[in-house]
């Protein structure tokens, strides 16, 4: 039996107003520990999701860099994917996962437990705020005939 969403009414219209955006979009949800936010994303975005990494709490760069590189072999059929050296490699590597997958319908990339992911001199912040400036952010829906 398919569980329910309920009480996230204003939630759940603020994430179908994002996937129906033509838009690049950037969403952050947070609040503590065990309450349903990976439930909600999973199940608002269960057909746009192409892509789920989930940090590891406690891990070291060289465990994180591998746990994203499962999870893009994954994602791409299980196909093993090299452990990229570095989060700009990483994604670099995601980008060109997902430029095709993006060309008609928008899609969903979700990095769960982002604090585990983002440790002291991960390099992890800066990569990610490089791909999302120079070409997540710059990512529209082509107009559909």
């Amino acid at each position: 039996m398919a569980e329910k969403i309920i009480g996230r009414t204003d939630e759940l219209d603020l994430m179908l107003k994002i996937a129906k955006s033509e838009e690049a979009e950037l969403l952050a949800v947070f609040g503590r520990r065990r309450v349903g936010k990976t439930f909600l994303i999973r199940n608002a975005y269960k057909k746009e999701l192409v892509f789920e990494f989930s940090g590891i709490h406690d891990a070291t760069l060289n465990q994180q860099l591998e746990n994203f590189s499962g999870s893009l072999s994954g994602a791409i059929g299980h196909l093993t994917i090299a452990k990229p050296v570095s989060w700009i490699q990483a994604f670099k590597m995601l980008a060109e996962y997902l430029t095709p997958r993006i060309k008609k319908n928008k899609k969903v990339i979700f990095f769960d437990e982002f604090p585990w992911i983002n440790t002291p001199r991960s390099g992890f912040l800066p990569a990610f705020e490089n791909f999302w400036n120079s070409w997540a952010s710059l990512q529209k829906l082509r107009k559909r005939p």
